[in-house]
């Protein structure tokens, strides 16, 4: 059975016993730069006493809810009668490297997916836990919610790495950060409740990992998937935050209705056609690009 290897807070380069949100706390009444004064018996009178306390309060109930933001990362030790199991605790457990490369891609995920809080309601993520499948994986990397139905379970996420990716020798911290990164994009992505089209989650995954400049580029991934992320990346550079709208639309449903209210511009709505024709027909993939790349220049 595996054993819980390190849980681990934000900013940490080592392993420690604590469980941390990925977000630093904000200001607490223990922070130097929110004062405060001790006042005489006869100073200030009562109502501005009790609305200094008042505010006090409701400063420190915000930080702590501010402070309670973020997840919890748990990284599970492998079996150790492997060559892949040995390899991954020796370089990413016991060192904590596993927890800060989960950190720093999620922190990177969350800004192009999330940008504006108000406007981008973020995805509940409460729990993620890392492990070494016991089998190899398919792109290296699986991701599977807990399908409890109870409170406590919202927002829990296995990411499990494939043993194969322990085989890559020379490249292996590269190919681990790879399949880690992509892990992360499938947690923090919306997919509709599982109705979103598989090809343009996996897809926008891709695209997610591209713009994190990753050097380990050999991971197996189909052509329709490569085409229609560079298909999101022409439409994103196109107009800056659309990822962040078609996320943000698929929040509870993957309906063209919706979709289509979630973009205003006509280059936006050729964008969104072209995706969804791609993903529907595959044989539309060859020069998708190019001709997409056409039509929005026409139409600008």
């Amino acid at each position: 059975m595996d054993q819980l290897g390190t849980l681990l807070p934000l900013s940490s380069q080592t392993p420690t016993p604590a469980l941390n949100p990925i977000k630093p706390p904000h200001p607490t009444l223990s922070n130097p730069k929110i004062s405060t004064t001790v006042w005489t018996n006869s100073y200030p009178p009562t109502p501005l006493r009790l609305a200094t306390l008042l505010a006090l309060l409701l400063i420190s109930v915000w930080a702590n809810y501010e402070a309670s933001k973020g997840f919890n990362l748990s990284i599970l030790d492998a079996p150790t009668h492997t060559l892949a199991g040995r390899r991954f605790n020796l370089l990413f457990v016991s060192n904590g490297r596993a927890a800060d490369m989960a950190l720093k891609s999620s922190r990177f995920i969350e800004h192009i997916l999330y940008p504006l809080e108000e406007a981008f309601p973020q995805k509940p993520v409460r729990h993620v836990t890392i492990r070494l499948s016991d089998n190899n994986i398919m792109n290296d990397v699986i991701v599977s919610r807990c399908n409890s139905r109870a409170a406590a379970a919202i927002g829990e996420y296995l990411i499990e790495i494939s043993p194969s990716v322990m085989a890559q020798k020379d490249v292996i911290t590269a190919a681990f950060a790879s399949a880690l990164h992509r892990g992360m994009g499938y947690v923090w992505l919306w997919d509709g409740h599982a109705t979103m089209p598989q090809p343009i989650l996996d897809a926008m995954v891709q695209y997610l990992s591209v713009q994190y400049k990753l050097a380990y580029k050999d991971y197996e991934s189909t052509y329709l998937t490569s085409t229609l992320a560079d298909l999101i990346q022409l439409c994103e550079e196109k107009s800056s935050g659309f990822i962040a709208r078609l996320n943000n639309a698929v929040r509870e449903k993957w309906d063209e209705h919706t979709l289509t209210d979630a973009f205003s511009s006509p280059s936006e709505m050729m964008c969104l056609s072209r995706i969804i024709s791609v993903s529907e027909d595959g044989f539309l993939a060859d020069n998708a690009g190019l001709d997409l790349s056409w039509e929005l220049n026409q139409a600008m």
